[in-house]
């Protein structure tokens, strides 16, 4: 088992090389990474000279130019990006001239935290929603299940995320929950228990929207799965030995169906980190998705660089735990 964990963390290698190449080309040949420079402070319209010393300066922070001026080629581009990005610095924002670091390092730990509970959330129910649905199948519980899980999955997170606010953090509606950000204004003042209470209450609402859509897909997933296996032949078989129901699809079937459930997870977390993006900007969240969402639209390279090399990061290290759960999970798989 410890060989075939080592054989693909050395995989991810290559696969991380070439993820952060294609992830540097497009940063690279995307226009207007100069377009905020037209500008002095102050909003004035910059002179020519000023405008070609600022975009110098520019390109030299982004490893573009050299000392004197000259463009770098675009293999050492890479290399040095690649360099300094292992370890861990991405330069400064254009915008805020802050260390791209510090800023990923507030940031990621409350999308991440975001979406833990999300998917926490999402497997402990979609699983033994499906598992039911499953096992009254054509009853009218599945016939019900199955249409809710269609609306569900249909619903835009956009016109969700509103509704959600409008309706449960509108001091004119139930004014139930908070409608932004991740602490009360009198946050400093609580105590530990008292703090860590007014953090989750403030992310009821984002994870409830962004549990929906993935709860659905997953719970969907789970008994068509499950469906496919009780038609084997080796649920037949334990069926004729007089082996029960509950105990065919709790000791049989469960452990098999859950093979594509581990298959969605290297994708449905990754997911989430792109989907972050909506839902911190709906709920004022400042998280990795609004700090993306705000570098985008003031062009800052250094921050969309570092926000897509985490990304691919995470996109592979869940792709190594799906392996190892596949391998413990099925004996099938070969250690070889």
């Amino acid at each position: 088992m410890l060989l075939y964990i080592i054989r693909r963390i050395l995989l991810m290698i290559p696969t991380l090389i070439g993820i952060t190449l294609i992830l540097f080309l497009m940063a690279r040949f995307a226009p207007g990474l100069t377009g905020g420079l037209s500008f002095a402070e102050g909003g004035a319209r910059a002179s020519k000279q000023d405008r070609e010393l600022a975009i110098r300066n520019q390109l030299k922070k982004l490893n573009m130019l050299d000392e004197n001026g000259n463009m770098i080629p675009l293999p050492k581009q890479y290399v040095i990006w690649l360099w300094n990005a292992c370890h861990l610095n991405f330069g400064e924002s254009t915008q805020t001239h802050e260390p791209v670091t510090t800023a990923i390092v507030e940031k990621a730990p409350v999308t991440l935290i975001m979406n833990g509970i999300e998917t926490v959330v999402v497997y402990c129910i979609a699983l033994p929603a499906g598992m039911l649905a499953a096992a009254k199948r054509g009853r009218r519980f599945d016939t019900w299940w199955s249409f809710s899980t269609l609306a569900l999955f249909s619903i835009p997170v956009i016109w969700l995320g509103g509704m959600m606010i409008y309706c449960f953090a509108n001091p004119q509606n139930l004014n139930w929950f908070p409608s932004s950000r991740l602490h009360d204004i009198n946050s400093a003042s609580f105590s530990a228990g008292q703090y860590a209470t007014d953090y989750l209450w403030h992310l009821v609402l984002p994870v409830f929207v962004m549990s929906l859509g993935g709860f659905a897909y997953l719970s969907k997933m789970m008994r068509a799965s499950l469906l496919d296996n009780l038609n084997h032949d080796y649920v037949r078989t334990a069926k004729a030995k007089g082996v029960g129901s509950t105990r065919i699809l709790l000791h049989h079937v469960l452990r098999n169906s859950l093979l594509p459930m581990i298959t969605i997870f290297a994708g449905i977390f990754p997911g989430l980190l792109g989907g972050s993006v909506i839902i911190e900007t709906i709920f004022s969240i400042p998280g990795m998705g609004q700090l993306g969402y705000t570098a985008t639209l003031s062009r800052d390279l250094p921050v969309l660089q570092a926000i897509t090399f985490v990304g691919a990061i995470v996109s592979v290290v869940c792709l190594l735990l799906q392996d190892i759960c596949h391998a413990i999970a099925d004996p099938r798989v070969s250690y070889d």
